[in-house]
This record gives C-alpha cells, structure tokens and sequence, in this order.
C-alpha cells in the first residue's frame, strides 16, 4: 500500500504534545500507531538526515526523495520496528543504507550508458539504427531547446562538458544552488519527456553536443 508523506505528517498534524518525550518513548508509541509520535520524530530529524543526504548527493531533490522513503519505511512497518542503539543511530544508519542503493544503481546505469556509447562507436549502424538516431536526435533537440534558456546551459555545462557547480556558479555569477535548481528543472524537463529512455537519451546527448 502506497502512503504518502503528506499523510503521515498530517496524521498527527496538530501541534504534538510529545516534544519532551525521549526517542525511546515516542518509538514505543509510534508502535503503536501514534501519529503525534511519529510528527514528533519527523520534526526531530527530518532537516539532519535531509542535510547529511544533500551533502552526498548534491540534488536537494534526491535527497528529499531518499529521506521521504526513509520515513515512510518507518510508519509502514512501525509494528514490528526494533532499534538496538539510538533512534538518531538507526535513522541515520538507514539513510546510509538508501545512499549506498542510490549509488549501486547509478553506477549500472552508468555501466549501461558506457556499454552503450562503445557500441555506438565501435560498430557500423545500419541505416534503419541511424533513421532512428536522426528521429531521435531531432526529437532530444526539440526538447532541449524546449528548456529555458540558462537552465540549458547550466545543464549542458554540466552534463556535457562536466564542469563542477561551483565552476559553473563562478563563470555565470550565480549561486551553487541556483546552478542545482536549474539541472534539476532540465532533467525534471528530460525525464518527463522521455520516461524510462531517460539514460539512453544521456547517452546520446553526450554523443551529439
């Protein structure tokens, strides 16, 4: 069953009266489905774990979208939840766990991508292969241009030609977080467009620009 964060925080969403109770005490009523409980414990720890998980993902995004699981996992399954340290220790030892999943998986869509740009190097495409590259290159061009234009180039300078945020901040006189903000609308912007291909579409953009 889906649940939404939104939910869980409202569950209890009047203001808790629990904000003297040890960590201890409020996972002993979260148990038990208390929802000022688990208010409480979002309040406590949502900003550390959502810092700690920017600092090593460097997308406010990701990390938002980690966090959120992190929490959500935690209402789900608050029946049968077993903390053997501290509860700032198992949160933040899940949060570990998620970011080393996250970087798992981006390292075999990373592998696929490789995998994809030697093959496309290394053999002769057929004429029916390159209609569809000319398709969708056209396409990729279409929604690039699509995007706004600084946020374009902050992406393509980032994705393209691999230049760092804070270089990217220092040649166009803006923040670092507004440098994040902008690739993070390009590739909101990219997958919504293209969906599942997204990775593919990477790969050719870094063939085609």
């Amino acid at each position: 069953m889906y649940v939404s964060l939104n939910e869980l925080t409202t569950y209890g969403l009047a203001k808790t009266v629990y904000f003297k109770h040890t960590d201890q005490e409020l996972s002993n009523l979260l148990r038990s489905g208390d929802g000022s409980a688990f208010k409480e414990l979002y309040d406590r720890y949502w900003d550390v774990l959502l810092d700690t998980a920017f600092k090593r993902l460097g997308s406010i995004e990701q990390a938002e979208e980690l966090v959120q699981d992190i929490f959500v996992n935690l209402f789900v399954k608050r029946e049968n939840l077993v903390i053997e340290s501290s509860f700032e220790g198992y949160l933040k030892n899940a949060l570990k766990f998620k970011i080393f999943d996250f970087f798992r998986h981006q390292a075999s869509h990373n592998k696929y991508v490789e995998n994809l740009l030697k093959g496309l190097h290394e053999r002769t495409i057929s004429p029916e292969e390159a209609l569809q590259i000319k398709e969708l290159k056209e396409r990729i061009d279409k929604t690039i241009q699509n995007i706004p234009e600084k946020c374009r180039e902050v992406y393509l300078m980032s994705r393209v030609e691999h230049i760092s945020n804070r270089m990217i901040a220092k040649k166009l006189g803006i923040s670092v977080s507004t440098v994040e903000k902008h690739i993070n609308k390009a590739t909101n912007i990219l997958k919504k467009d293209f969906g599942r291909y997204y990775f593919e579409v990477i790969a050719l953009i870094l063939c085609i620009y």
